[in-house]
């Protein structure tokens, strides 16, 4: 009984690699894709739209990934543990790309981002 007791605590302790435990501390934000039109003039904007996909946080230190959704308007959250990491878009096919961003997460705070995907369109 004792070894199961044990099995459990240790397994509680290691999480299960969804980031920050008790969800205080992480990256959130926004992914926009644009271009949206080859050529965007002043009488015609064409302004980045919501992307859809999942971002994605490499933590820098120990190469463990974490992953979130994007809602219909884009916006993400992903709680981390306090680190470095690395954040960027999975994509299926390129494009859409995204240059990755290095993001420092501090204890207790969400750092607040925006993605930009780059659709490829010129």
């Amino acid at each position: 009984m004792k070894r199961i007791a044990l099995l459990l605590f240790i397994l509680a302790a290691c999480g299960d690699g969804s980031g920050d435990a008790d969800g205080a501390s992480g990256v959130r934000g926004r992914a926009l894709a644009g271009p949206q039109c080859p050529v965007e003039m002043a009488e015609s904007p064409c302004p980045d739209l919501p992307w859809e996909g999942t971002v994605v946080a490499t933590a820098t230190d120990s190469g463990e990934t974490f992953t979130a959704s994007t809602d219909a308007d884009g916006r993400f959250e992903l709680p981390l543990s306090p680190g470095t990491y690395e954040v960027t878009i999975d994509a299926a096919s390129t494009p859409p790309t995204a240059a990755p961003q290095t993001v420092t997460v501090e204890e207790g705070s969400f750092t607040e981002i925006e993605v930009f995907v780059d659709t490829g369109i010129r």
